[in-house]
């Protein structure tokens, strides 16, 4: 039998409010600000997935840990992000669908769908209000997009030189944009593209 997720918060909500709570994460929104890299985020992860895991609907096929936090050694944002891969394309306009209610259940809040500029449906994690602790993006399993995103967590993990000059890149925008993210994520993009599809 599926899980029943029309009843509300789900029952896992309190260990992933847990998981977040000692996890050296948590920015307020709009604010770039690199930290150090902490082992608490994989330790966060891992927790937060066993706890989203135990009543994932059948549409869910992974729930990997992804972003720079995701990169051992790497600083980032102290942002968790998660990718959320599905069997089937994320139906745009149609929100409210199983993976909507099981994500809400669970204390995750809608934060845009799908679009022609991105291809994952948003959702975001907050425990205290405007201080975002991660970011949930929902996506096909295997799309071209999903092995973007896989294949650049992957590439930095292997090639510890290209991680060193990631972060200096990071950190050099940080400086330049601190309140400025769309700015952030503009100088970055060259780098990312540039090494997202090439094999680890």
């Amino acid at each position: 039998m599926s899980p029943d997720y029309s009843g509300g918060m789900s029952s896992h909500a309190g260990a992933i409010s847990v998981a977040f709570a000692d996890s050296a994460l948590g920015l307020p929104r709009g604010v770039v600000q690199i930290t150090p890299a902490s082992d608490a985020w994989a330790r966060t992860f891992d927790d937060v997935r066993a706890a989203m895991a135990f009543d994932a609907p059948n549409a869910v096929v992974a729930i990997e840990h992804i972003g720079s936090t995701s990169v051992p050694g790497l600083a980032a944002k102290p942002i968790l992000d998660i990718g959320i891969g599905v069997r089937h394309p994320i139906q745009v306009g149609d929100v409210q669908d199983e993976i909507h209610d099981w994500l809400t259940g669970l204390g995750f809040e809608f934060r845009g769908d799908a679009n022609d500029v991105r291809p994952d449906r948003m959702y975001g994690y907050e425990l205290q209000p405007m201080i975002r602790l991660a970011n949930l993006h929902v996506l096909e399993y295997r799309s071209q997009e999903w092995q973007y995103y896989i294949g650049f967590r992957d590439f930095l993990r292997a090639h510890p030189s290209e991680r060193d000059a990631y972060r200096e890149l990071k950190l050099n925008l940080s400086i330049q944009h601190p309140d400025d993210r769309i700015a952030y994520i503009d100088g970055k993009a060259a780098f990312i593209v540039e090494r997202r599809a090439r094999p680890a």
